[in-house]
């Protein structure tokens, strides 16, 4: 077994590597991610908390096949393409997505790095990078090939309005033309929504946004806003039933997204640019 002794915003990466490996085993006709059990099995900690929040290993799994396939979708249309995973704690989606072409870098911090080299085995075409993803020295270390795709799963609700200004602003600069996948938190849940794991964790909520438009004008004046897909997408895809739900509207005002957005090319960060939003 391995000890694994985190707090805080990393903590929660053991939170959703749990989940993803209890819907591997409960609905493994939609979430296939033998890696998460191997690992969950291998980890020495107590994942009693996510084990009893449901509602955080239900949005995981909804959230996790949406992000599947969208990063799938860019890669089919981009063959050789490269994919910057920014926070991406113990995430493993290269395995679930490759096109035995794409390059694949993955950031997080380094005592992260540092717990995903001594359980992850190093895979040809996949680089990790121990780093902040404020620190604005990270992108030179990736080799770009192809198409860029840049993924912001599960970290923007822990960060401020400023950080995130300053994460967006290195991906615009170094990536010029950029596709960006980044989740987002509901303001409303946001302030007053609790998760049991999280909350276990130390961690807490900082960062809400209502929509990619809210967004782009606000911390990433870089970036159009070209949609947004909503977390019912794939929550109803594990529980169709849960269409239900999602017709109200307080759920609509609690609903995380996943805003899709492209780099603008340099010079047109300007209030008066069309689709500014």
């Amino acid at each position: 077994m391995e000890k694994v002794e985190l707090t805080g915003v990393p903590e929660t990466m053991l939170q959703t590597l749990h989940a993803r490996a209890q819907y591997t085993l409960s609905h493994p006709q939609l979430l296939s991610d033998p890696q998460a059990v191997e690992l969950v099995s291998r980890i020495d900690y107590d994942f009693t908390a996510a084990r009893s929040d449901q509602l955080m290993s239900f949005g995981t799994a909804a959230r996790t096949l949406l992000f599947d396939d969208l990063v799938r979708d860019f890669i089919a249309r981009h063959p050789g393409c490269t994919v910057v995973n920014v926070g991406c704690g113990l995430d493993t989606r290269f395995h679930r997505v490759d096109d035995g072409k794409t390059r694949w870098y993955d950031l997080d911090l380094p005592q992260v790095i540092d717990v995903r080299r001594r359980l992850i085995a190093p895979v040809d075409r996949v680089r990790t990078i121990a780093a902040s993803a404020m620190d604005p020295r990270w992108p030179g270390e990736v080799e770009v090939t192809g198409e860029v795709l840049v993924v912001v799963e599960g970290l923007t609700m822990y960060l401020s309005s400023d950080d995130l200004r300053i994460l967006m602003g290195i991906i615009h600069d170094s990536f010029p033309g950029a596709t960006a996948l980044v989740e987002v938190m509901a303001p409303l849940f946001q302030r007053f929504g609790r998760e049991k794991s999280v909350v276990r964790s130390g961690a807490r909520f900082t960062y809400g946004c209502r929509n990619g438009k809210e967004f782009c004008r606000t911390v990433a004046p870089g970036f159009r806003a070209e949609r947004d897909v909503r977390l019912s997408e794939g929550m109803r895809r594990i529980q169709p039933r849960s269409w239900l739900i999602t017709w109200f509207p307080l759920f609509r005002m609690i609903e995380q997204k996943i805003l899709v957005l492209t780099a603008r090319p340099r010079g047109r960060v300007t209030s008066r640019d069309p689709g500014y939003g």
